[in-house]
């Protein structure tokens, strides 16, 4: 099949929304959107809409789409799919091809992408093309419910400026997903310091929806993670109890993890954070 790709600038949101929520319908964890929801994805994560695509076969059916975001020293491929029926046409490898050249292109160090754990027909395409594993991260879902544990030391809530602030001190790897770069773009961070009585300290930052949280990040500045964060979650929690939660690409090895589970976080799935060495453009 010979397979054509268009930028997807010649498409509206509209359409960009139903052909990624068709090529994800046979997925484990399908991650529907609406229009509204991809436009702030491609406001949050900057990603470049020239330098995106779409794939299409002679008859002028969409097989699948691909999204590449840019910043000044990476790239980020995400939203890629091919439609269920069309996925041995080579739509993938060309929606990957065009969006690495375009990475290319721009001299930039590396391009980073996320690949659901198991899912092995995309790690091997991604293999293929230079990427390599660079660490797992968990994605992390807490349902709503009160709390009764007892609150423990003092807290600070913050507004988006302090919260971004205090992130970039964060002295860990974040992912596109949670970079400070994201929040920034993001209209409703917060966050929140805590001092417990033992000298303790630490911090989250998040997104505060109207129904749910998510994008948390946590770290313990001195002290033992697993009683900040605790506390951190619980403090929230006392606040919000009604609100549901996606706490998303949290390290595999997190000192927090306890802390989630305490809370009653369950493993929703995981993801493999992936990079490739770009190509210097001639």
């Amino acid at each position: 099949m010979t397979v054509e790709i268009i930028p997807a600038t010649q498409f509206t949101i509209q359409e960009l929304t139903d052909l990624y929520n068709q090529t994800r319908v046979d997925y484990l964890v399908p991650m529907p959107m609406n229009v509204d929801r991809l436009a702030e994805y491609i406001r949050d994560f900057d990603v470049d809409l020239p330098r995106s695509c779409v794939a299409r076969a002679e008859d002028g059916q969409v097989l699948g789409l691909g999204m590449l975001g840019v910043r000044k020293t990476r790239a980020w491929i995400t939203r890629l799919g091919v439609l269920p029926n069309t996925r041995r046409s080579g739509a993938g490898a060309a929606l990957m091809d065009f969006m690495l050249e375009k990475a290319d292109a721009l001299n930039l160090p590396e391009t980073h992408l996320e690949v659901i754990k198991n899912n092995e027909p995309a790690h091997k395409l991604f293999i293929k093309n230079g990427f390599r594993d660079r660490d797992e991260f968990l994605v992390l879902r807490r349902a709503p419910h009160a709390i009764s544990d007892p609150l423990i030391g003092r807290i600070e809530w913050l507004e988006k400026n302090e919260a971004l602030q205090t992130l970039e001190s964060y002295p860990n790897h974040l992912t596109w997903i949670n970079a400070l770069a994201s929040m920034e773009n993001a209209p409703d961070v917060q966050g929140a310091r805590i001092w417990l009585p033992n000298g303790d300290t630490g911090w989250v930052v998040y997104r505060s929806q109207k129904f749910f949280f998510s994008h948390l990040v946590i770290h313990t500045e001195q002290g033992n993670p697993v009683e900040v964060g605790t506390q951190l979650l619980l403090h929230l929690y006392s606040q919000h109890p009604r609100k549901d939660t996606y706490a998303e690409n949290i390290h595999e090895n997190d000192p927090h993890l306890p802390a989630f589970k305490a809370l009653s976080y369950f493993e929703n799935f995981s993801r493999i954070e992936m990079r490739r060495n770009n190509r210097k453009a001639e």
